[in-house]
């Protein structure tokens, strides 16, 4: 059993991270973390959850982080043993030994890795408006493992497991951070409330990054130890592109234009399509059928034979 005592920060953030609110949804399922338990929080949605907490942090408007994130994890011997009702009773019993009470509090449990554990998010303010006492902190948590471990039977985990067990949990804390990322500053907001801290190291010559390294407080390695996809420059790479992706806009329709062919007809019948033309125009009130009356016909005949008037003095 190792406890990491994670950055303090805003309700959104913290619990947002826990909940995977901002992962990618195809991957991190709803079979992959559970609430597994909570105290003072109106439902067991990130929004409620969220106002919860910052309607308890106000009442005590002088802690500017008032949301305390904590990582407990263990060894995989341990994983028959660990249900969620005893990682409920370990979780509340360490949270005794630390002080961590009279508060708002959440516990999930992340199943997306083989290495089981568990976060405790908790109001830093508590329920009588005062300020959760963190003195001494690390020395306390150190105590409170060791007494539980010892209690339990839990397993103490060697130096080299530890090593490759953190490699593994910074692996995929870096991957979700990574989910639809454009900028450095946005990887390291979104790697804050996992625990991981981002440090760059520059080019002695040229005084510009040239790599950069991941810790967990505990931990520290070359981003290409971890993964090779993780060195400074392809991590840079990869934000760029995401930056110049631009989400595809939808398409106006584009106007169909239909061009009817008409039939010309011959010129001994212009004054029969004058006459049907104007008669639709108009709203097809007078239609003109076949069948004319014959004197009507010799009537137009002979007004198309009529010669024209000359100009001129009448003889």
């Amino acid at each position: 059993m190792i406890a990491k005592i994670l950055a303090k920060g805003g309700a959104s953030d913290i619990v947002g991270y826990v909940m995977r609110e901002f992962h990618d949804k195809e991957k991190y399922t709803a079979d992959t973390w559970r609430l597994i338990d909570s105290d003072g929080v109106f439902g067991d949605d990130y929004r409620r959850i969220v106002d919860s907490f910052d309607i308890g942090a106000s009442l005590n408007k002088r802690i500017s982080k008032p949301v305390g994130h904590i990582s407990v994890s263990f060894d995989k011997a341990d994983l028959p043993r660990l249900t969620d009702d005893f990682m409920v009773q370990l979780a509340k019993e360490y949270m005794e030994r630390m002080g961590i009470k009279d508060t708002q509090y959440i516990i999930v449990r992340h199943l997306e890795t083989s290495s089981p554990h568990f976060h405790i998010v908790y109001n830093r303010v508590n329920l009588h408006g005062k300020a959760i006492d963190e003195s001494n902190n690390f020395d306390k948590s150190h105590k409170a493992t060791k007494a539980i471990k010892l209690k339990y039977g839990l397993t103490f985990s060697p130096k080299k497991k530890l090593y490759e067990d953190a490699i593994g949990e910074m692996r995929a804390k870096i991957k979700a951070a990574m989910f639809r990322c454009k900028s450095w500053d946005e990887f390291r907001r979104r790697l804050a409330p996992a625990g991981i801290t981002v440090e760059f190291y520059n080019d002695r010559d040229t005084g510009k990054p040239q790599g950069i390294r991941f810790s967990d407080g505990e931990f520290t390695f070359n981003g290409s130890k971890i993964d090779r996809a993780f060195s400074y420059r392809r991590l840079d790479k990869f934000f760029a592109k995401n930056a110049g992706i631009r989400e595809a806009q939808p398409q106006r329709p584009i106007p169909i234009s239909v061009t009817a062919k008409v039939k010309e007809a011959p010129v001994a019948n212009v004054v029969e399509n004058i006459i049907e033309t104007g008669c639709q125009a108009i709203g097809g009130l007078f239609q003109v059928r076949p069948g004319y009356d014959p004197e009507e016909e010799a009537f137009i005949r002979a007004m198309k034979k009529k010669p024209k008037k000359t100009k001129g003095r009448s003889l």
